[in-house]
């Protein structure tokens, strides 16, 4: 029950974390919702250049909350303890964990790439130092185990040390994509 409950606290900056970005995409979908209702009352009127526009802006802020949205969904499943969590099964070794932490990294960052050109220059480098943070801290947290260590024995090892860091990298970039999703919202 202790073990328990000192997950839970360690999680809790995350569950915070993942209800405010919950929050910013409802808000984010209500003020689509209403720009929606405005472009259709407007395409009953006769187009102009400034109408075009206000529409062509309304869509890059489509694009540039769903960019944010998928990279706040990637920093959140990148973050060491949900990277556990996720990929740990029974009988891994510390290095098939390893690898597979490093593979997940890796591979979501791909899926994601093309989403950069809707970011701002300061969210995407801080997603990519995120990225390479964590490939680092797997590595090296891979790395001090023996031979012959679990998976459980580097899950531990990457809670214990997670819990230590005030500011993950991951949360850093979390809070300039929130930053930038409220920009979008009130310039648009």
């Amino acid at each position: 029950m202790q073990d328990f409950l000192s997950v839970l606290i360690q999680l809790l900056p995350y569950i915070m974390i993942v209800g405010a970005a919950l929050y910013m995409f409802h808000e984010g979908m209500r003020f689509i919702e209403r720009q929606g209702a405005r472009t259709r009352r407007n395409d009953n009127q006769v187009h102009t250049p400034q109408s075009d526009k206000e529409g062509r802006a309304f869509q890059l802020a489509q694009l540039e909350l769903q960019a944010a949205e998928r990279f706040a969904l990637y920093l959140e499943r990148i973050a060491p303890d949900r990277l556990v969590m996720r990929l740990h099964q029974n009988g891994m070794s510390a290095k098939m964990l390893q690898t597979e932490m490093l593979r997940a990294i890796r591979e979501e960052f791909d899926h994601n790439l093309s989403q950069q050109v809707y970011l701002s220059d300061a969210a995407w480098k801080l997603i990519k130092d995120a990225k390479e943070e964590m490939v680092t801290f797997i590595t090296k947290m891979g790395d001090t185990m023996r031979d012959n260590s679990t998976g459980i024995d580097l899950s531990r090892k990457i809670f214990e040390t997670a819990s230590r860091v005030e500011n993950l990298p991951t949360d850093i970039a979390l809070r300039q994509i929130r930053k930038d999703c409220q920009i979008v919202l009130k310039g648009s």
